[in-house]
């Protein structure tokens, strides 16, 4: 038997994105997998009524204050409290500034370094230099792909050994009806066959050239073939005013859709609607948009960069992410039915490999082997 700590309140948020996700689903299948071992779960605010309830192996430690509550109040909760945990884990960058027992970050990426004016100087700098004290002081580090365990490894000069890579998972994809989707293409004036793109418009995301492969695409099209639109679904961040400029001059303001953040039933549905999932980055730490689209036996268009390889292997139709005639080539390519069937038939062999349920196991057994 273990006592377990983890920080919570990445999990603990109604509006969850990203590392918050992961955080949440994280939480729930530990709690679903614990025969033997007692976690405690820190956090600032009570817990939202979709988290685990407490029974007795699971309890929920509430504390204050909640002003940089993960550089002083937790690491002085861990300090004075009791039991006395065996490790505390993070599901995302931030471990205590100081702390009583062994840490373990969780790695998503370190993208903020290539991309540093995408951030606020204070989220920038917390990144930076949070991020850095995580893994000087960390006992081991959860990285969530083998690109980012290099990347840290070259970037910070860290032990191979001194990283895990335990990987995303995804959840298991809800029915959408075709009524659900008839209302969500309706909702979003959808009106032809679609190519989507999911992610919140940064640079990182590669959308100017997106945009103007499709445009170009839409060009090669004879007159008797019916016309495509190209959905970009995510948050419009403050990329979008010099997007709409692209658009204007491109006259393709009615064939590009843009939804701003969209709900989970609508995110699916237009997984399911789609021609294909184009995924253009210039960078990714994983990609989980990827394996979402192959569950629901949507081929998916991908750069060819390190991470998206690794996690897609020959399951995707790989595009070089600044040659545009490479993306026009794909958006051709991917109307042929006997490619659609292979890469839809090797994509849901590839993305089952990646379940929540499998990264809690790997967790697990980490936590056990460093004890």
């Amino acid at each position: 038997m273990m006592l377990i700590g983890i920080d919570g309140n990445e999990a603990n948020t109604k509006i969850r994105v990203g590392v918050g996700q992961y955080a949440y689903h994280i939480l729930w299948e530990l709690y679903k997998q614990n025969k033997d071992d007692h976690y405690y779960i820190y956090l600032k605010d009570k817990p939202l009524s979709d988290l685990p309830s407490e029974n007795n192996y699971w309890h929920y430690q509430v504390f204050g204050p909640k002003f940089l509550w993960t550089k002083f109040a937790l690491p002085l909760h861990l300090l004075f409290s009791s039991p006395k945990i065996k490790l505390l884990y993070s599901p995302g960058h931030y471990s205590p500034s100081f702390s009583s027992v062994p840490t373990i970050p969780t790695i998503h990426d370190i993208g903020y370094l290539n991309f540093q004016k995408e951030f606020t100087k204070k989220d920038l700098y917390q990144l930076i230099n949070w991020t850095k004290s995580s893994i000087d002081r960390a006992k081991h580090i959860v990285a969530v792909s083998q690109f980012t365990k290099n990347e840290l490894i070259k970037t910070y000069q860290i032990p191979p050994e001194k990283i895990s890579v335990v990987y995303n998972g995804v959840s298991a994809p809800p029915k959408i009806s075709k009524l659900t989707l008839q209302k969500v293409k309706a909702k979003f004036k959808i009106n032809s066959p679609y190519f989507l793109a999911l992610g919140t418009l940064k640079p990182n995301k590669n959308y100017p050239f997106l945009i103007k492969a499709f445009s170009h695409f839409l060009k090669l099209q004879s007159s008797n073939v019916p016309s495509f639109q190209l959905v970009i679904a995510g948050k419009k961040g403050w990329l979008f005013d010099e997007i709409k400029i692209i658009l204007q001059k491109l006259g393709l303001t009615h064939e590009v859709v843009f939804t701003d953040f969209i709900s989970e039933e609508e995110k699916w549905a237009l997984y399911h609607g789609a021609i294909a999932l184009v995924i253009p980055s210039t960078y990714e730490g994983f990609g989980i948009p990827a394996i979402e689209s192959q569950i629901v036996g949507t081929p998916v268009i991908a750069s060819s960069i390190p991470p998206l390889k690794e996690i897609l292997k020959d399951s995707a139709l790989y595009i070089d992410p600044t040659d545009t005639g490479s993306l026009i080539a794909a958006f051709q390519k991917i109307l042929d039915p006997d490619l659609r069937q292979k890469l839809i038939s090797k994509g849901q062999l590839q993305s089952a490999k990646f379940t929540w349920k499998k990264s809690a196991e790997s967790l697990s057994l980490l936590f056990h082997q460093l004890l």
